[in-house]
C-alpha cells in the first residue's frame, strides 16, 4: 500500500493537472488523513492488548477505571484522585475508549451497564452434559 505522503503527492498532481477539482482534492485528502489517523489509533490499541493480558487475571471482573489505572497509570476520582477537567476529558475521551477497544480485541466478556459495567476474560465455558452416556448404552444394546 502506498504511503500517505505518496498518496497526497499524487492527489496534488491530479489537482495541478486539472484532472480533479479543488473540492474533490479536499474531500480525498480528508479521507486519506482520516484513514491514517484511524490506522495509528488501531496500532496504539493493539499495543495495549499484551499489557492488558499481563495485568488481568482470568475469571476476575474489573471496572474500566481499574483497568485504565493498572495498564495506563491514569487515576480516576474513584481511586481518591482529584483530577482536572483536562485530565477527566483525556481519561473519558481517549483512555477509556482505547481500553474498551483493547478489551474487545482481547475478547473480554462484558457484564452490566453504565457505571456498573465489569469486564473479564478467560472464563471457563459452561460444561453441558451431552447424550454421550445414552449413546454408549444404545450402542452396547
Amino acid at each position: 500500500m502506498a504511503t500517505t505522503k505518496t498518496l497526497l503527492s499524487n492527489l496534488s498532481s491530479l489537482l495541478c493537472n486539472g484532472i480533479i477539482s479543488l473540492d474533490e482534492h479536499s474531500r480525498m485528502k480528508k479521507r486519506i488523513i482520516k484513514a491514517e489517523v484511524k490506522a495509528a489509533e488501531a496500532q496504539v490499541v493493539a499495543a495495549l492488548v499484551p499489557e492488558l493480558q499481563a495485568f488481568m487475571v482470568a475469571d476476575m471482573q474489573y471496572k474500566i477505571s481499574d483497568l485504565v489505572l493498572g495498564v495506563m497509570g491514569i487515576s480516576a476520582p474513584c481511586h481518591g484522585y482529584k483530577e482536572t477537567k483536562e485530565e477527566q476529558k483525556h481519561r473519558d475521551g481517549v483512555a477509556k475508549p482505547r481500553m474498551i477497544a483493547a478489551l474487545e480485541l482481547l475478547g473480554a466478556s462484558k457484564y452490566g451497564t453504565g457505571a456498573q459495567t465489569r469486564y473479564s476474560f478467560g472464563e471457563a465455558a459452561p460444561q453441558f452434559d451431552t447424550n454421550a452416556a445414552d449413546e454408549e448404552e444404545s450402542t452396547e444394546s
